[in-house]
């Protein structure tokens, strides 16, 4: 039985399968997970280790080394990058796509790397740390607020922000919450070196006290009775006076003594602070939320706000928890956006039938556009594809897409029912006859997108749903459109009263009919202007402007803020308060979060998180509306320059997609760290000469000073000294020495020996810093030295795939393209010299592009080649084929005069569109083609059915490509589809009209069609 005659028999079915595809695909939107953009895999982890004391080049030589020798071990790992500093290895490792598709298979690979970096241990030197991999290096803290109060010390506010983390642990679907900011508590003993000589009391003597004095013991248990009970001896530490009534035996005598007798015991913060936080002017601790994978993060923002507005009542008088970002208030708002996007395209759609095809057939479109909608959410929903950006922006691609199935029905039906044929005869014949060349452009449509779905890579994997959600809903529009839309068609479509059983052709098709004939009468000179349309389409792409991913339109702004390296974090928090006040007072500014030491946590995917560094400040200003930051960038970015000339800053706004750091970065690489810095600065002074780049700097940033006191072995020998002393003393008197901890609850609190305020010499007289002995002899540091030097060295040493490497890095003026202004750089970079061994290439946005260009084009040839497969399974010939193909490229003409005439750039997603416009007109080429075919079959003329095929083709091929261009106009107006609205648009728009022209004379052409192959002279 034909499947549509099998639809009209059994309407009861038919209903039910209506009313279940409805009912799923609303309980999926109401339920389904809701993302502002998707979840993208960040395959990253870090292996930090501290080797204390040890110089950069120390640490990359004796500890990065051996690490990165044993990671590079492991076939999964892609890339290793590693950041040697002051006695501190970080090196960061990203894994290969293929090895880690999902997080199961990355969890896999973090344990491998442990297993590695565990082995390597062996290799390390004394001194060096166990190292930590920090595999949670993307977990995004999505509900990201701060704890503030302006009559609170930093002391009160951890207290408060940790007892609130321990609520926020309690509401369901949260996974982790994070704090920064908070500082860490410290207890300071000043020691003094007078009285410590005075009562003959060794250094040794006093940090083994503390140390029997502060670990938990264990005394075992015994039976009492029918009970075990458990002995717990009493003496530790428990408070501040428990410390300072620590007893310590003289050397001399053995008589007992307070800590307090020799040193002044205080409760603090620790020195100097790692994280500074302030949340409109007012020192803050930050709380960042993340979920569970999979939650949905409206609903459990929700739960976030109720508990945030629940804890007002517990906390103190003068705090508040105030509010940075809100993922699902933002995910809420752009999805009820993106959805107020869909109605208004497919009222666009239907309205757009309801014109040109009238009441009827527009009501049995619409039909099957709804139910198409409903059947593919509830099977996204079913699947695990989460709405946000992508999927709702395939959903508007595919609106236009999805009626085209249904038109080239419904325009059959109509046809033949107007002739005055039996309705389910029609049925049976046109479903007959389009059933397979439907499902072969269905298809063809979907495999065009196949690239984006199977390509690795990140930026792929951000943009994948885009393929399946486009796969599922054509496949439920053909689906439909063989089943549902004979039925409708059959039960609304009235039988005309009188019918000639010939079907009149309107004006509109007589003078269409008219145009193709004489077009295919002076066929060489329609392919000769078409081939001239598409040489000077391509000698126009020239002019095109390249990007990668657009701007953000969230309403915020980022400052990067650099003090010259090795700068006191004291001296950056200076500035940034001062860059703060500035920032509050300008117009259109709602709040302004600034972090000095490090950056915030990642509250979003786009948001690349910066590494410790001390002289490194960040700013996060929410502006009333994003159409306002282009004219505050240069503001901000001015005011900087002049007011901090000292300092390098970068403003800027998020940019969606995987994309991160400096758009316009010069790599060197090679064996001399000196040659690289010289190669480096060759390049900041060709991007300082432009003129059109800001933020000019190198990742290796400024040489440090450090003092090396030059030891002199001979003279401590004599004063029975070691080099380990003097270190001691030195710690100790400028920036204090660990010796010890301290159980505060849950925190361990370390105690930290200084020396007190009428021992600490100034840097001017170190010499006089007193080295005690670990035999309690003290002299002064000048009589175990031979002097002083200061010595210039880099602070931070920088290597990749275990080459050391220098970033020149730039950006490009706020509002223009980072392509514009590296195809300036490109001529006077390629003049610089290098020596032999040593390696210059492009990084930045244009690596970032290349690579994800390069990811696409690997599936291009399996999604090129399965077109053309399916193509030639269709006709079973050649010429075919061939000739729908010849049709691709006039999709560029269209392109190149949209892009041209907008002026907006080639994005990545204006490449996605131009892949799938190629699906696309396949799709239209094959329907006509195969009636061209049919109608020759059909005893009819060539030239006739050549004419009269394009002609009855008119209106399905029109209607589709109309609902396609009009159904993505609100794509227009987001930036992240705004490319590929206008490639699909203009390209779709020039190519189905060139189609309908050039088609017909082609196949003329290909098949020797006559002008004399007609039944009568015209």
């Amino acid at each position: 039985m034909n499947i549509a005659e099998f639809s009209i028999r059994n309407k009861v079915l038919c209903a039910i399968a209506i009313i279940v595809t409805l009912l799923a695909g609303w309980n999926a939107f109401k339920n389904m997970v809701r993302l502002e953009d998707p979840e993208f895999i960040i395959r990253q982890a870090q292996v930090i280790t501290y080797y204390p004391g040890a110089t950069p080049k120390q640490v990359a030589e004796e500890v990065t080394d051996p690490l990165e020798t044993a990671i590079q071990q492991l076939a999964e790992v892609k890339e290793i990058t590693s950041v040697s500093s002051n006695g501190k290895s970080e090196i960061s490792v990203e894994i290969k796509y293929e090895a880690s598709k999902s997080k199961n298979q990355l969890q896999t690979v973090w344990t491998k790397l442990r297993n590695k970096v565990n082995d390597a241990r062996r290799s390390l030197p004394p001194g060096a740390s166990d190292s930590i991999v920090a595999d949670d290096f993307g977990d995004l803290f999505g509900m990201y607020y701060f704890v503030t109060g302006e009559d609170y010390s930093i002391a009160q506010l951890r207290t408060y922000a940790k007892s609130f983390r321990d609520e926020l642990l309690q509401v369901p679907g949260i996974a982790r919450v994070q704090l920064a900011g908070e500082s860490s508590p410290a207890i300071y003993v000043a020691f003094s070196r007078e009285k410590m000589q005075a009562l003959g009391v060794s250094v040794s003597q006093i940090y083994q006290s503390l140390q029997q004095r502060n670990i938990v013991v264990d005394a075992g248990n015994t039976r009492v009775g029918d009970l075990r009970m458990s002995i717990t001896p009493t003496g530790g530490i428990d408070s501040i006076q428990d410390l300072n009534n620590t007893l310590i035996s003289t050397s001399d005598k053995g008589n007992l003594i307070h800590l307090s007798d020799i040193a002044t015991v205080t409760h603090g913060e620790k020195q100097p602070d790692s994280t500074i936080m302030y949340f409109n002017g007012k020192r803050a601790i930050a709380i960042g939320v993340s979920a569970v994978s999979g939650e949905n993060v409206v609903k459990l923002g929700k739960r976030v706000e109720a508990k945030v507005a629940e804890s007002v009542s517990a906390r103190p008088l003068g705090m508040q928890v105030e509010q940075f970002y809100q993922q699902g208030q933002e995910v809420e708002a752009s999805i009820n956006n993106f959805v107020e996007n869909v109605i208004a395209a497919l009222a666009i759609v239907v309205i757009t039938l309801l014109i040109f095809m009238g009441m009827r057939p527009a009501i049995v479109i619409g039909a099957i556009l709804l139910l198409t909608i409903a059947a593919t959410l509830a099977v996204m929903n079913i699947s695990g594809i989460p709405m946000h950006r992508i999927s709702l922006g395939a959903l508007i691609i595919a609106l236009g897409m999805m009626v085209d199935n249904a038109i080239v029905v419904t325009e059959g039906m109509l046809i033949g029912i107007n002739k005055g044929e039996n309705k389910l005869a029609v049925a049976k014949r046109i479903i007959k006859q389009t059933i397979w060349p439907l499902l072969g452009g269905t298809l063809v449509g979907c495999v065009a997108f196949a690239p984006i779905g199977f390509a690795p890579g990140s930026t792929a994997e951000f943009t994948g749903s885009l393929f399946w959600v486009i796969f599922i809903s054509l496949i439920f529009s053909w689906v439909f459109a063989i089943t549902l839309t004979p039925l409708f068609c059959h039960d609304l479509f009235k039988q005309p009263k009188t019918a000639s059983g010939e079907y009149t052709d309107s004006a509109l098709s007589v003078k269409y009919k008219a145009f193709v004939r004489n077009a295919i009468q002076h066929r060489w000179k329609v392919i000769s202007l078409t081939v001239a349309l598409f040489v000077a389409s391509v000698y126009g792409f020239n002019f095109v402007k390249s990007g990668f991913f657009p701007a953000s339109t969230t309403p915020q702004i980022v400052v990067d803020f650099w003090m010259p390296e090795g700068t006191d974090i004291k001296t950056t928090q200076d500035r940034m308060k001062k860059l703060e006040t500035y920032l509050q007072k300008l117009e259109h500014v709602n709040t302004v979060e600034t972090s000095v030491g490090a950056g915030g946590l990642r509250y979003m995917l786009v948001y690349p998180p910066q590494s410790p560094n001390s002289s490194y400040g960040q700013a996060l200003v929410i502006v009333d509306d994003y159409k306002n930051i282009d004219a505050m960038l240069g503001k901000i970015q001015q005011h900087i320059d002049n007011e901090f000339p000292a300092a390098q800053a970068k403003v800027w706004r998020f940019q969606l997609g995987p994309v991160g750091g400096s758009k316009i970065q010069v790599e060197f690489s090679g064996p001399n760290p000196s040659v690289l810095r010289d190669l480096a600065d060759q390049a900041k002074a060709i991007m300082h000469h432009d003129g059109g780049a800001i933020s000019i700097k190198d990742n290796w940033r400024q040489q440090v000073a450090a003092i090396e006191p030059i030891f002199n072995e001979a003279k401590a020998r004599q004063a029975g000294v070691t080099r380990q002393d003097i270190a001691q003393a030195l710690k100790q008197t400028y920036s204090g020495r660990d010796i010890g901890v301290y159980r505060d609850g849950n925190t361990l609190v370390p105690i930290i020996a200084i020396a007190p305020h009428d021992e600490q010499v100034d840097l001017a007289d170190i010499g006089q810093v007193q080295v005690l002995s670990s035999s309690g002899a003290v002299v002064s540091l000048d009589s175990v030295v031979s002097g002083f030097k200061t010595v210039w060295r880099d602070n931070l040493m920088r290597r990749e795939n275990r080459s050391w490497m220098i970033k020149a890095e730039a950006d490009p003026l706020p509002g223009e393209l980072a392509s514009d202004l590296r195809n300036r750089l490109v001529p006077q970079m390629d003049k610089i010299q290098l020596p032999n061994g040593y390696k210059m290439e492009w990084g930045g946005e244009y690596k970032d592009s290349k690579d994800s260009q390069d990811d696409l084009a690997s599936t291009l040839p399996l999604g090129l080649g399965t077109m053309v497969i399916i193509v030639f399974l269709l006709f079973g010939t050649v010429k075919q084929p061939v000739l729908i193909w010849c049709v691709v490229p006039l999709a560029l003409i269209g392109v190149v005069v949209g892009l041209l005439s907008t002026g907006i750039p080639m994005e990545f997603m204006g490449i996605l569109g131009l892949l799938s416009l190629s699906g696309l007109l396949v799709k239209n080429a094959i329907v006509l083609v195969d009636q061209i075919d049919l109608e020759i079959k059909e005893g009819k003329p060539r030239l006739d059915a050549i004419v009269d095929a394009a002609t009855s083709r008119v209106r399905p091929v029109t209607m589709g490509a109309l609902t396609t261009v009009l159904g993505i106009i609100p794509l227009f107006f987001d930036a992240f589809f705004k490319s590929m609205s206008v490639v699909l648009g203009f390209g779709l728009t020039f190519a189905t009209l060139l189609t309908l022209i050039v088609m017909p004379v082609l196949y003329s052409v290909f098949f020797k069609v006559g002008n004399d192959e007609r039944k009568t002279a015209m």
